[in-house]
C-alpha cells in the first residue's frame, strides 16, 4: 500500500510541513528503493507504508479501510482482504528489503516466537504425512486429516502442546481448523528462510500505548522531572490542578484527565535513565547512564596508581589534645593488580599526608608510572605537581586527574572506599557510619561530648567518662588496625575483578605475584636515601648574600654566596625546620643551609606546626562565628515601633540675654561672679 505525502499529512510520530516530512521519508526507505515509487499518471511520488512508524502505519490501513466499505456496493458483498494475499505482499517487501525482515522479526515477544514455531511444527507434520512411502495423501487431505486429529487429540505430547500453542486464543479451543492450517501452510512454503518464516507466521498483539504517544505526558513530566524528587503521587496532584485549570472550560476534555494509576503504569514504561531526567544532575545522574570499562590488563604492574582521602566513621584520640575526633585515611591502589601500596592517616586531608601515601607505597612496591587522583587541594597542588619542584615531575611520575563532579571515573578507589574505612570502623566502639544502631549511636555520642567537655575544663573524670575514655582508640591502636586490616585485604581478599583459581577468585597480591612471574619484573625501586630526597617539598627562592628565606624562618650558608641573586630550588622537612637543602634550578646541589637569624619566633617554625597553627585559626574563627551568631540570637527583635516624641531629644533652646557694655573692668568682674558657668 502507496501513499503519497500529502496523503500522509497529519499522522502521528511525523513532521508536520510537507518538507520535513519528505526529508523524513526519504531518510527512512534509504537502502530500500523498492519502497518508493512514482504514481501513474503524475508527477508525484509515493511511499509505501512499510517505512513509517506503527502508530502512522495503522492509521492509514484504517483510512484505507473505511474508504474502500464507504465506496462499496451495498448490493454485494465487499471483497474481503486475504490474509494469505496480504502476508505475500508483505514477503515481497521482505524479501527486497531484508532489513525489514530483521526489523518486524526484533519487534516480536517471546510468546510470538513460541506461537509460529508451533504452527511451524504442525504444518512440517502435513509434509511428513504427504511424503510418506505407499501414500499418496493430496496437500488438502493431508491438511485435513491433521486437523481431524488435533480435534481428537493427538497421542504424541510434542504435537498437543504445539496445537494448544498454535491457536494463540484465551480459553479452550478444540483443535485447529482446516482454513487456519491451509493459511500457515501456505506462507510457511512461499518463504525462502526461518526469519521471513517467524515474521509471517507469528500472531499481531494489541498495540500498547507508549509514552511518547501520549499528548499529556510531556505536561506530566514538566512537573515530574524536577531537583525536588517529588513522589508520582504528589506529581499527579500538581498534574490535575493544572489539568483542572487549563481545561476548565473544555467538559470533555476536563474529564479525560489520567487517573494516578494510568500516569504510574506510563511512567515504569520509560527506560530510567528517562524516568530520572530532570530529578538527578551531576555524578548521580550518570550513574543511570552507559559506561565504558577499562581494561586494566592491558597496563602493567605499578601502571597507574589510584589514590583518594576517606574520613573515617568513628572517632579516635587526638594525638595533640587528646580529645575525640575523626580522622583521615588516603588510600593509593594499584589498578592492575588491586594491591593496596599505599596509607597514610592524617588529621584533615592535605598534601602532606598524600605525599606520605605515596612515599609509603613507593618503599614496599617501587615507583608507578602513572598516579590517578580527583581535584582535591590535598590531591592537586603546587608541592606535588609543580613544574620543577614538584614531588611527582621530580621522579618523573606523571600525575592524572579526573573530571570534576565525576567519581565514577574512579570506581577503583571509590569502591575500595565502601569496604576498607568501613571494616576498620566497624572494629570499634566508637563506629558512626551506616547500619549502626542508632540509640547507641546516640548513647555513645552523648557519652563524648560529656567526655571532650570534662577533657577541655580540665575535670577530674568520673568512672563513666573514663569508661568511655577507654572505648576510644588512640593513634597508636588505630595505626596498627589499619595495617592488619589492608595486610587482610592484600593478601586473603578474593577479589571479582581478578582472575579464577580453582574456582576461588585470586587475592591482589598473589595477583601481582603471577603478573611479575610471568611478565617479568621491570618496576624501578628506590632506595631509603633517594625516597628521602624525592619526597621533599620544594620552592623557588632567591638567594641573597649568603641567606635565604622560607616562610618566616631565614637560613644561612657561605656557599649561598656562590649563587647570589639567583632563584634556587629549597628543599625542606616538613617535621625539621633546623636545616634546608638547596639546588640550582637544573637540580645540581649547592649546600646545606642551617637555621639563623630569625627575626619571627625564638625557635625554627616547622612547616607542620605552621599548617597546625593555620588550622587552629580557621578553627577559632568558625567558633567566633558561632558564639556571635548566639550572641545575637539573645537580642529582643522589634516588632514595632513606638511613639516616641523626637522633641525630647531636641537641643534646648538657651534664651539669648543682650550684650552688655562694660564700662570698667569691676562691673565685668561682678557679673561673671553672678552667672558663674553658665554664660
Amino acid at each position: 500500500m502507496f501513499a503519497t505525502v500529502n496523503e500522509m499529512m497529519g499522522l502521528p510520530g511525523l513532521p508536520g510541513t510537507v518538507q520535513g516530512l519528505r526529508f523524513t521519508l526519504n531518510k527512512r526507505v534509504e537502502g530500500c528503493p523498492q519502497l518508493v515509487r512514482r504514481r501513474e499518471g503524475t508527477k508525484a511520488f509515493e511511499y509505501h507504508i512499510d517505512c513509517l512508524p506503527e502508530a502512522a502505519r495503522d492509521v492509514v490501513k484504517q483510512r484505507f479501510y473505511r474508504e474502500v466499505v464507504g465506496t462499496a456496493d451495498v448490493s454485494q458483498a465487499a471483497p474481503s482482504v486475504g490474509v494469505v494475499a496480504k502476508a505475500k505482499q508483505e514477503l515481497i517487501l521482505m524479501q527486497e528489503c531484508p532489513a525489514l525482515a530483521k526489523r518486524e522479526a526484533d519487534g516480536l515477544t517471546a510468546q510470538q516466537r513460541n506461537i509460529a514455531d508451533s504452527r511451524c511444527v504442525l504444518v512440517m507434520e502435513v509434509d511428513r504425512l504427504r511424503s510418506l512411502e505407499g501414500i499418496k495423501e493430496t496437500r488438502s487431505g493431508a491438511i485435513a486429516y491433521i486437523s481431524e486429529q488435533s480435534r481428537i487429540g493427538f497421542k504424541s505430547e510434542r504435537l498437543r502442546e504445539a496445537v494448544d500453542m498454535a491457536n494463540a486464543r484465551k480459553g479452550k479451543r478444540s483443535g485447529v481448523s482446516v482454513r487456519s492450517l491451509q493459511e500457515w501452510y501456505s506462507l510457511y512454503h512461499s518463504t525462502t528462510n526461518s526469519l521471513e518464516r517467524l515474521v509471517l507466521l507469528a500472531p499481531g498483539q494489541p498495540k500498547k500505548l507508549q509514552p511518547d504517544e501520549c499528548a499529556w505526558w510531556i505536561a506530566f513530566k514538566a512537573y515530574y522531572g524536577t531537583p525536588t524528587g517529588d513522589s508520582i503521587k504528589a506529581t499527579w496532584r500538581k498534574f490535575k490542578k493544572w489539568w483542572e485549570e487549563q481545561y476548565h472550560d473544555q467538559p470533555a476534555v476536563l474529564a479525560a484527565i489520567p487517573s494516578y494509576d494510568v500516569v504510574r503504569r506510563m511512567l515504569k514504561k520509560e527506560p530510567l535513565y528517562k524516568r530520572m531526567e530532570g530529578r538527578v544532575s551531576g555524578s548521580a545522574a550518570r550513574a543511570y547512564d552507559v559506561y565504558s570499562k577499562r581494561d586494566w590488563s592491558a597496563m602493567p604492574v605499578n601502571g597507574v596508581w589510584i589514590s583518594d582521602g576517606k574520613s573515617l566513621d568513628m572517632k579516635v584520640l587526638h594525638p595533640v589534645y587528646n580529645r575525640p575526633f575523626t580522622p583521615e585515611l588516603t588510600l593509593v591502589i594499584d589498578g592492575r593488580s588491586r594491591v593496596i601500596v599505599g596509607w597514610s592517616l592524617s588529621l584533615s586531608e592535605n598534601r602532606y599526608a598524600v605525599a606520605e601515601a605515596h612515599r609509603h607505597g613507593m618503599e614496599q612496591y617501587g615507583k608507578p608510572l602513572f598516579i590517578y587522583s580527583d581535584n582535591g587541594g590535598g590531591e592537586k597542588n603546587n608541592m606535588l605537581d609543580a613544574d620543577i619542584t614538584g614531588i611527582f615531575p621530580r621522579m618523573g611520575i606523571n600525575h592524572m586527574t579526573g573530571i570534576p563532579g565525576n567519581p565514577q571515573a574512579r570506581g577503583i578507589i571509590e569502591r575500595l572506599n565502601g569496604v576498607v574505612p568501613i571494616a576498620l570502623a566497624r572494629r570499634f566502639s566508637t563506629y558512626n557510619g551506616r547500619n549502626v544502631d542508632p540509640e547507641h549511636q546516640r548513647v555513645m555520642s552523648k557519652k563524648m561530648v560529656s567526655l571532650t567537655n570534662a577533657l577541655r575544663q580540665g575535670k577530674e573524670l568520673t568512672t563513666d567518662q573514663k569508661r568511655t575514655l577507654g572505648l576510644i582508640p588512640d593513634w597508636q591502636a588505630l595505626t596498627a588496625a589499619i595495617q592488619e586490616e589492608i595486610d587482610a585485604y592484600n593478601t586473603s581478599h578474593e577479589h571479582s575483578a581478578l582472575p579464577k583459581v580453582n574456582g576461588r577468585y585470586m587475592s591482589p597480591l598473589a595477583y601481582r605475584k603471577h603478573v611479575l612471574d610471568t611478565e617479568g619484573d621491570d618496576i624501578e625501586y628506590l632506595t631509603a636515601s633517594e625516597l628521602h630526597d624525592m619526597f621533599l617539598p620544594e620552592e623557588i627562592r632567591t638567594a641573597a648574600r649568603g641567606w635565604v628565606q622560607l616562610g618566616t624562618n631565614f637560613y644561612f650558608a657561605k656557599e649561598l654566596i656562590e649563587v647570589d641573586q639567583e632563584k634556587v630550588r629549597v628543599a625542606f622537612n616538613p617535621l625539621d625546620a633546623k636545616e634546608v637543602y638547596i639546588r640550582r634550578q637544573d637540580g645540581t646541589y649547592v649546600c646545606t643551609a642551617i637555621w639563623n637569624g630569625n627575626t619571627n619566633a625564638p625557635v625554627p617554625l616547622t612547616r607542620m606546626e605552621k599548617a597546625l597553627n593555620e588550622r587552629a585559626q580557621r578553627q577559632i574563627k568558625r567558633g567566633q562565628a558561632v558564639i556571635q551568631d548566639a550572641k545575637d540570637s539573645l537580642r529582643p527583635v522589634i516588632e514595632h515601633q513606638p511613639d516616641i516624641d523626637f522633641n525630647l531629644f531636641a537641643a534646648k533652646q538657651v534664651n539669648q540675654e543682650p550684650d552688655k557694655v562694660y564700662l570698667f573692668e569691676s562691673e565685668f568682674q561682678d557679673d561673671l561672679k553672678k552667672a558663674g558657668n553658665h554664660r
